[in-house]
């Protein structure tokens, strides 16, 4: 498998999909949405927003490709969500799966307030095994009924150790209203706010995971030795 280094190491490049992360690039890249032609369509992308760095957390951690309502999981930028009806462009279309876009621009956001951590998306990196699963459901992720931009999630955050969850970790339901969505532009500007501020919350529970994933491996391997032991001494027994 292709290696591609992920957000947030020291030193690491970005791979070609990537948002650019750091200083007053990241800033500009916050307002400066994308919007391109493209076969009579404007396609737009959710960018990276700063946030407060906070010390600590672990070496990698790998963003689950987010589960999308299927109302939403479409080319064409859904633009309001009344709560009864879901209103389409005819115009402006993601330029990327929204999947994607969301994964790619809250593991940016992460990277940016834990910058001794290394971020990456499920299936862009096969450098090393996380110790923090984030797993994101996004049910709302447009203009609501209040004319506000709107998003509405379950956050998961989830040890690992050995390329797998473990142990308890957290379930929240996330549910955050920014400014008035106006143009699509607008709107765009004001989902990838409301994805740094999910990040926020994301990067307090990863600080909070107790650090002892080697621990979870140990104790994983000492299941496995002790699985096989029974069939071990049978064998014994038998000659």
């Amino acid at each position: 498998m292709a290696r591609v280094k992920p957000y947030g190491l020291a030193g690491a490049g970005l791979c070609r999909r990537n948002v650019l992360v750091g200083g007053a690039s990241l800033g500009l890249m916050a307002f400066t949405l994308a919007g391109c032609a493209s076969s009579g369509a404007s396609l737009y992308t959710l960018a990276v927003v700063p946030g407060q760095a906070q010390a600590g957390g672990p070496r990698f951690v790998e963003v689950r490709l987010p589960s999308i309502a299927s109302g939403l999981d479409r080319d064409r930028i859904v633009t309001a969500d009344s709560g009864y009806k879901l209103s389409v462009s005819s115009t402006d279309a993601w330029s990327d799966s929204l999947a994607s876009q969301i994964g790619h621009a809250l593991a940016g956001d992460l990277a940016q307030r834990l910058p001794g951590t290394g971020v990456f998306v499920e299936n862009d990196a096969a450098a090393a095994d996380p110790q923090v699963y984030v797993e994101l459901s996004v049910s709302r992720f447009s203009t609501g009924p209040s004319g506000h931009v709107e998003l509405d999630a379950m956050l998961a955050v989830l040890p690992a150790a050995a390329g797998a969850p473990y142990g308890q970790g957290t379930l929240q339901r996330i549910s955050l209203s920014g400014p008035a969505g106006g143009s699509t532009m607008s709107m765009v500007q004001g989902l990838s706010q409301l994805l740094g501020q999910l990040a926020d919350v994301a990067a307090g529970q990863i600080r909070l995971l107790p650090p002892d994933a080697p621990n979870a491996t140990a104790a994983a391997a000492a299941q496995d030795a002790a699985r096989s032991a029974p069939s071990s001494s049978a064998q014994g027994h038998r000659r």
